[in-house]
């Protein structure tokens, strides 16, 4: 017997809706990285003279 949820979908049934999930998350986390990676390039500027650091 294939096991069902509370709202009586099986697993294949529940994919589209996981990976959707998936995706927000992997946006939600990229969105992060960029916010984290302005701030930082604030405090440290890119060396854009062609002197040696």
């Amino acid at each position: 017997m294939i096991e069902k949820n509370k709202y009586d979908l099986t697993d294949d049934e529940l994919e589209p809706f996981k990976e959707g999930a998936n995706k927000q998350i992997m946006s939600s986390q990229a969105d992060s990285l960029i916010k984290i990676s302005r701030i930082w390039a604030d405090f440290f500027p890119a060396n854009t003279s062609n002197q040696p650091i």
